[in-house]
């Protein structure tokens, strides 16, 4: 093997020069080398002033040293062939061997058999109808061929074609396509999704419809962080907007004056209110005078009808106000996606849609009217309970004439009111059975508040709970994980918290936000302060998110369900996790992992408004996201959404004979409308294969001249048979 040497040119001195041979053995060079007779191999040491050998010679007047030196090599003799030639056929003879062929196939088999006996999905599964598993086959034939023809961004040498796409990839740079072209969207839409767990309260609804409700409020009102009087601060991505309803009779500023005062600072000073607020309508009328041109809403009406805006909840045309605004509200594919954007830069853009959200939504007269269309919209996702979760530290929100606050206690009470009203609406349609059980509120405060603060929350929750026992069904804490503080911090107000519920017979179960978070410290730098240790010990029914558990083995034995054991459950939240950049896109969410490990989960859209997803959207993503996701994993998932909900035992069996009752439905639409996609020969295989040539017939799409090809072969066989 050839010598890399590192020598010094230099000559004088016996300094050892350092060699490195190939194999990474460091060897001692010699200032000549030479073969012992015994062994050719050896090099043999001379004394520099030694007469009777030849002094080496350069061969090169480079002034590199030479880093290639032939060594002696001794090819095999008969008998190291010998040795080749019979291991060789051994090797041969191996290959003929069927037997231990069939023993590694059974093997195998049945390695492939247990894990599918023994996989989470497994009881919703062995339960399937004859029309589940037709329907099964169909939606695993879609999904492939969605896949290879409808994205087609498939693995190969050759780069990707332009308008490729890569099913599962980023959610909201593949949105559209979903949208428009996906049957498997169309399907996602119709399944039946049992309940929603995880639903920040002012997120339901999309800003659009928002927005469309502020217009009638003349007493709304808007403050800016900068003055908006140049273009630059319009388009300045810190400049935050907050709205608030006001009575008739307060001062509007101008938020396009040079001197406009309004500031992140001084907004909560009673001095400067004013001094920052301007009149929603005039603000609409001088945004649209100074920059309508530059925020004029395009007109561009995707395939189904829908602006691309509005996420399939109805076409609305944005005046350039709304339209500036609404872009504040709503993370876009840029701000989520864009290379220098960080985990917590995006969660302050986050943080800064939310409060934007905020004063549109918290007013007395569109409180009522959310929860009708928040409840019709869950509806139509085919959602038949939710659990909603407001903040509830801010104690008051304004009249409809901005002349009153009401309190905590009689917004429970509007909820509770139009929650009758809603039962009543449905049942007079028959449609009762749609969203049979209502709403419940989960009770939210930010867990970044000081422990005396907390005290007072856990006490507010207490109160409303004792006098809203059927609406009032869990505490949280909220907010950015990587930030102060962690769940253990409060650990002597929750211990207390616990302990008086237990006393009062109250049932408000921890139903906390924890491993949300790629560093999982708390907010911290110690790992010991991870949430997902406090969530355990507290004894919480179900957690929200639960991204960072697998790196904790011991915690997922307390989360797996068992006989003996319910577990604890995680709200999967998969486009939320996505968005705040734990991971870049479904395929790389944990989920199948932490089904697999036998941990119940729920799927749930967490804030639909700021990041334009719903939860058929959702269903859709864990669909894609790993190959082993069936239609029973579908149903299993929707039965634990009942399972660990926070309705009654008696609900619960009520709900899950519902669902039971809308699958079986939801299974024969499948076939009824579905299964002309498929060829006799695709029922034949049993494995929701496809051909090619048919499916793109039936997606509308133009056929290649190999798709003629196969089409015209697949005939003739037909016709043969």
């Amino acid at each position: 093997m050839p010598i890399d040497e590192i020598t010094d040119i230099s000559t004088g001195t016996d300094k050892p020069r350092v060699g490195r041979r190939g194999c990474g053995l460091r060897i001692l060079s010699v200032r000549g080398r030479d073969s012992s007779s015994e062994d050719p191999n050896r090099p043999v040491m001379h004394y520099a002033n030694q007469g009777d050998k030849k002094k080496r010679k350069r061969s090169s007047k480079s002034p590199l040293p030479s880093t290639r030196q032939d060594l002696p090599f001794k090819m095999a003799g008969k008998g190291g062939e010998t040795k080749q030639n019979h291991a060789i056929g051994l090797f041969n003879a191996a290959l003929e061997d069927s037997q231990a062929q069939r023993k590694y196939e059974k093997n195998r088999t049945q390695l492939v058999q247990t894990e599918h006996a023994t996989s989470w999905d497994r009881e919703a599964r062995q339960s399937a109808s004859p029309s589940e598993i037709k329907a099964c086959k169909i939606i695993l034939a879609i999904r492939e061929f969605e896949r290879d023809v409808l994205f087609g961004n498939i693995p190969g040498e050759a780069l990707p074609e332009n308008g490729t796409l890569d099913m599962g990839g980023q959610f909201l740079t593949n949105k559209s396509r979903i949208e428009n072209g996906s049957k498997l969207f169309q399907i996602a839409k119709a399944v039946p999704k049992g309940a929603i767990l995880h639903l920040h309260f002012n997120a339901e609804l999309h800003p659009e419809r928002l927005l469309q409700e502020a217009r009638k409020m003349k007493n709304m009102f808007i403050r800016s962080t900068l003055p908006l009087n140049t273009i630059e601060q319009v388009k300045d991505p810190k400049t935050e907007v907050v709205f608030d309803v006001k009575p008739i009779s307060h001062p509007s500023n101008n938020i396009f004056d040079p001197g406009y005062k309004g500031r992140n600072s001084n907004w909560k000073d009673p001095k400067m209110q004013d001094s920052i607020w301007m009149r929603w309508e005039d603000f609409c009328k001088e945004f649209k005078n100074r920059y309508g041109d530059e925020y004029d809403q395009p007109l561009v009406v995707i395939d189904n009808g829908v602006l691309p805006n509005s996420s399939e909840q109805g076409p609305v045309k944005l005046n350039p106000a709304e339209y500036w605004v609404k872009q504040k509200m709503v993370l876009s594919e840029d701000e989520a996606y864009g290379m220098s954007q960080t985990v917590n830069g995006v969660w302050a853009r986050f943080n800064q849609a939310t409060r934007a959200f905020k004063g549109l939504l918290n007013y007395e007269k569109v409180y009522r009217w959310y929860i009708s269309n928040a409840i019709d919209r869950m509806i139509d996702e085919k959602v038949m309970y939710a659990e909603l979760r407001p903040m509830l530290l801010d104690k008051f929100i304004p009249s409809t004439d901005g002349t009153e606050q009401i309190d905590n206690q009689s917004q429970m009470q509007i909820i509770l009111e139009c929650l009758d009203e809603k039962k009543k609406e449905l049942e007079s349609r028959g449609q009762l059975d749609l969203f049979p059980f209502g709403l419940k509120i989960v009770y939210c405060t930010p867990r970044s508040i000081p422990q005396t603060i907390m005290q007072r929350e856990m006490r507010d929750c207490i109160k409303l709970a004792v006098q809203y026992r059927s609406l009032i069904c869990g505490f949280d804490l909220v907010g950015a994980e990587d930030r102060p503080n962690h769940i253990g911090f409060y650990q002597k107000e929750l211990v207390a918290f616990q302990k008086a519920c237990k006393e009062e017979d109250l049932d408000i179960p921890f139903l906390f936000h924890a491993g949300e978070t790629l560093l999982d410290t708390g907010g911290s730098k110690d790992p010991a302060n991870s949430n997902l240790y406090d969530a355990v010990l507290l004894q919480a029914k179900r957690i929200g998110h639960g991204f960072s558990l697998l790196k904790h083995p011991h915690l997922i034995e307390k989360f797996r369900k068992t006989d003996t054991s319910d577990g604890i459950c995680i709200e999967l939240c998969p486009i939320s996790n996505e968005l705040l950049h734990l991971c870049r896109n479904i395929k790389e969410h944990p989920y199948p992992e932490l089904l697999a490990a036998g941990i119940p989960c729920t799927v749930n859209s967490d804030n639909p408004s700021l990041f334009s997803n719903s939860m058929s959207h959702e269903f859709y993503q864990i669909m894609v996201g790993s190959p082993s996701i069936t239609i029973h994993s579908w149903k299993q998932l929707a039965i634990w959404s009942l399972e660990y909900s926070c309705l009654s035992k008696p609900e619960k069996r009520k709900g899950l004979m519902l669902l039971k009752r809308s699958w079986k439905q939801f299974c024969e639409d499948i076939v009824d409308k579905y299964e002309s996609l498929l060829t006799a020969k695709d029922h034949a295989t049993g494995e929701g294969s496809y051909t090619r040539w048919h499916m793109k017939e039936a997606y509308g799409m133009l056929l290649t001249e190999d798709d003629q090809k196969e089409k015209q072969k697949d005939r003739e066989e037909v016709l043969n048979s």
